[in-house]
């Protein structure tokens, strides 16, 4: 039975220490499920649409992909050639205006580099050629880090880590202490003197 509880117990720690290298970026840098997972999404008239980007929260200076996804909110079926147009802002000053596209599938995405930390608003026009004919704007916020934000991550993972290493390191000498002491008393117990 005792070595059910350790092999768990070693278990639990290693599913731990992944959790841990993982949160921090140290073994695994960047991981979705799904290619919308961290979206935003509105809907306006019968068109739902979706903004992600990937990474979750972009880095100043490096490029992330925005990702887009229109759909006919009802039937949860994305849209085949609609043309959209999507503008780039932050605080009033417009950093990046797309052409007018043609999404196909339902699915748009593209690459942008956002120049500064901050909070930058997407307005995307769809043209709703299905139904009313007229512009639809939808409008998304999607906020960015510096290059030191993920550190800051890293020092919460570790904050949290800590704690919970110490105990498991507690537990386990406890754990041997424990069984030391039930072995002496076992010896002391079929001594003969």
């Amino acid at each position: 039975m005792r070595p059910f509880k350790r092999v768990s117990f070693i278990a639990l720690v290693c599913v731990f220490g992944c959790y841990i290298l993982s949160t921090s970026g140290i073994l695994i840098k960047d991981s979705y499920s799904h290619s919308l997972f961290n979206s935003a999404g509105a809907t306006i008239g019968k068109y739902y649409v979706q903004i992600a980007t990937d990474p979750e929260i972009p880095t100043t200076g490096q490029d992330a992909k925005i990702l887009l996804r229109v759909s006919i909110e009802e039937k949860d079926m994305e849209v085949n050639d609609i043309p959209i147009t999507v503008s780039i802002t932050k605080n009033g000053v417009e950093f990046h205006r797309t052409p007018q596209i043609i999404v196909t599938n339902g699915h748009y995405e593209f690459d942008y580099k956002f120049p500064e930390p901050g909070n930058y608003i997407f307005y995307i026009d769809l043209l709703d050629l299905y139904f009313t004919g007229k512009t639809i704007t939808y409008t998304f916020n999607i906020g960015t880090l510096n290059p030191f934000g993920y550190i800051f991550f890293s020092l919460i993972s570790f904050a949290v880590a800590t704690p919970l290493v110490i105990i498991a390191i507690i537990f386990v000498k406890n754990k041997k202490r424990a069984a030391r002491i039930a072995k002496s008393q076992n010896q002391n117990s079929t001594d003969p003197t």
